[in-house]
């Protein structure tokens, strides 16, 4: 039901994104850095291993994610504490024009204690990742868990009912991960995504 890879059409990588910093469990999430995010906080052995993304051509400038954009960030590595990535959405008051059908996921397959992973709205509203399964190899058990926050859609037309709220959305994973293989996705969501690639609680379809 996970999807770990990025899909074959949208391999192209351009332009610079908010990458998230390391912080602690017990401090706040700092602000992300407008980055491609090759460079990783001091102590932290989650590093940032490729970026795919595409652009709407229709839109002038990409200081935020609007209508088929496209953003997938994938981690590998240790953890201790909590990583935090973020995403710009388009707003129509800031920007003139909203994120579209953009929806968020986030997958992770986690060998250790995983705490948390979560998607966390502008308004500080949280979705909190599900168990999708697990496996065993050599002796040694993996967990792959998944979260997302997607737009209201439509089985009969799937078609959205109106945009995510714009502004800035983190991604945290948090726990004493011993090795973890992390993608956040931000790209146009519908009903076969959603089901596909969603836990059925966090689906959001009518």
């Amino acid at each position: 039901m996970l999807r770990l890879s990025a899909r074959a059409a949208k391999t192209s990588i351009v332009g610079a994104v908010a990458l998230g910093l390391l912080v602690s469990s017990a401090t706040a999430a700092l602000a992300a850095k407008p980055s491609s995010g090759k460079t990783q906080p001091a102590g932290s052995g989650l590093a940032l291993t490729s970026e795919p993304q595409q652009w709407n051509p229709y839109v002038s400038t990409h200081s935020c994610l609007t209508e088929d954009d496209y953003d997938q960030r994938n981690f590998s590595g240790s953890l201790s504490g909590s990583y935090v990535t973020s995403y710009q959405l388009c707003d129509l008051n800031s920007h003139g024009y909203t994120d579209g059908g953009i929806g968020l996921q986030s997958q992770v397959s986690v060998g250790g204690q995983l705490s948390d992973l979560s998607i966390t709205a502008p308004d500080g509203s949280v979705h909190h990742a599900v168990l999708m399964g697990q496996n065993t190899s050599k002796g040694v058990t993996s967990y792959s868990y998944a979260v997302c926050y997607v737009p209201l859609y439509y089985r009969s037309s799937d078609t959205s009912s109106g945009p995510l709220r714009g502004g800035t959305w983190q991604m945290a994973l948090t726990g004493q991960i011993s090795n973890a293989y992390w993608t956040t996705n931000a790209e146009m969501a519908d009903v076969n995504f959603q089901q596909s690639h969603c836990p059925t609680s966090e689906q959001n379809l009518s």
